[in-house]
């Protein structure tokens, strides 16, 4: 659509105006550190909005800001008096505001809302939250929880479970389970989860699977009589590897490495020993892919042999491993029952009497974890309560000091669930606790 418009010096040349009334392009200033955050235009609600989210805190910055980039034909009204739009006017973008804009020849007009997201939790930090207790005390040596499809799994005996829906829209709820098929002295701590499967063996050396968490059955072993599961190993196309599972097999009083892949019928067996430092209880593992993107598998755990510091060992295939030892003023100091979860782009290492957690880039070399990444817990305001000689306070600051409510609470069990939720259990009263790194619950990472 266009209108002709002849000149007031009777020339026959005709001007032709735009009809358009779209915004083309759209931006606001730098944020921080000169980052310029992008802007999606949404032409058919009339939105524009920014899909990455501003940092916690901008909005003390966007409050007063310039649109820099705007780009119509004709022009732009705004406010409740639709006065025209100034871009070298800062403007409060706190809240969506709205512009009109107008088209050259007068003819359309357009309205656009203009949205900036911003965080309102800081990325760095490990939010917890205390869920429903356990209704029931759960033994400390038969204590799992593990993610089985779309459901948390609690198992505190051999005949007893209990289960949360993690895709349920209502509120929480503790469902219980009665378990079949599962001998009193089956080793619950050490199920592992595999192909869909869970897997789990008994003081016997039998092993049992189950692939719905309820009804177990007992598997044939060939023979071999089992110790305990170590971990389901990821198939990795890379090395051309499939999904595997790892044990640790008993032989005339040894102990083996042995494996049994997706497609294979037997299970073989590692021609060395398992070390005695090896973890061979509460064992906890994760995956983690190297630079080359090759699937490493990791784990901690319980050794039969005591050690003074936690060392995870790796391994590709199942029968051979590696220790990821360090000298000790780098390591992880040794603690009891610890766990490792490959989260956020860190190695991070639980467990022990939960004073600290410990983190690590490449699972070798440790630190105490980020200050944002803590158990939970309170700040707590220490007063000043020296005093000097004449009887008056000395002009120092009070102590904050930070108060660890998981410390010295004793045996746990820990899963994490697609959501990355991690789930802590603990056996001393059945509470249940779910963190999570703010920005792995961010729709964009």
């Amino acid at each position: 659509m266009s209108v002709a418009i002849s000149s007031c010096l009777d020339s026959d040349t005709n001007y032709e105006y735009s009809s358009d009334a779209t915004i083309r392009a759209f931006g606001i200033d730098s944020i921080g550190k000169g980052i310029y955050y992008k802007f999606t235009i949404d032409q058919l609600k009339g939105e524009i909005y920014n899909v990455d989210s501003l940092p916690v805190g901008a909005d003390t910055i966007i409050d007063r800001i310039l649109i820099d980039t705007l780009d119509v034909i004709g022009w732009v009204t705004s406010g409740v008096n639709d006065t025209l739009f100034n871009m070298n006017d800062s403007v409060d973008l706190r809240a969506p505001i709205k512009l009109k804009v107008h088209a050259a020849d007068g003819t359309t007009m357009r309205e656009y809302l203009i949205k900036v997201n911003v965080h309102k939790q800081d990325p760095d930090s490990l939010l917890w939250e205390q869920q429903p207790s356990l209704p029931v005390l759960p033994s400390p040596d038969k204590l799992k929880a593990i993610v089985l499809e779309d459901e948390l799994w609690i198992y505190t005996s051999s005949t007893t479970a209990y289960r949360h829906s993690l895709t349920a829209s209502a509120g929480f709820r503790w469902d219980e389970a009665h378990i079949n098929g599962l001998p009193e002295d089956a080793k619950l701590n050490s199920i592992v989860k595999f192909d869909g499967q869970l897997f789990v063996t008994n003081d016997e050396g039998k092993a049992f699977c189950s692939d719905n968490g309820v009804d177990w059955q007992e598997i044939d072993m060939q023979g071999i009589q089992m110790a305990t599961f170590i971990t389901g190993i990821p198939e990795d196309n890379i090395i051309g590897s499939p999904n595997i599972l790892a044990g640790i097999c008993t032989e005339n009083g040894r102990n083996y490495f042995c494996v049994k892949s997706s497609d294979e019928t037997i299970w073989r067996k590692s021609e060395k020993e398992v070390p005695a430092d090896f973890p061979s209880q509460k064992i906890y593992s994760t995956v983690f892919t190297n630079a080359s993107g090759i699937k490493q598998t990791v784990i901690v755990g319980n050794a039969e042999k005591a050690t003074e510091k936690t060392v995870a060992w790796f391994t590709m295939d199942g029968l051979n491993w590696v220790d990821m030892s360090t000298p000790s003023s780098l390591a992880c100091p040794a603690m009891e029952n610890p766990s490792i979860m490959y989260y956020g782009g860190l190695f991070h290492i639980m467990g022990g009497k939960f004073d600290i957690i410990r983190s690590s880039s490449d699972g070798i070399t440790w630190n105490e974890s980020p200050d944002k990444f803590l158990y939970p817990g309170e700040k707590v305001i220490i007063p000043n309560e020296d005093e000097e000689e004449d009887g008056e306070d000395e002009d120092k600051e009070d102590t904050i000091e930070y108060i660890n409510w998981f410390k010295d609470k004793g045996d746990y069990t820990l899963a994490i669930d697609a959501n990355h939720y991690i789930w802590i259990v603990w056996s001393e009263d059945g509470t249940v606790w779910r963190g999570r790194l703010n920005r792995l619950g961010f729709q964009r990472q």
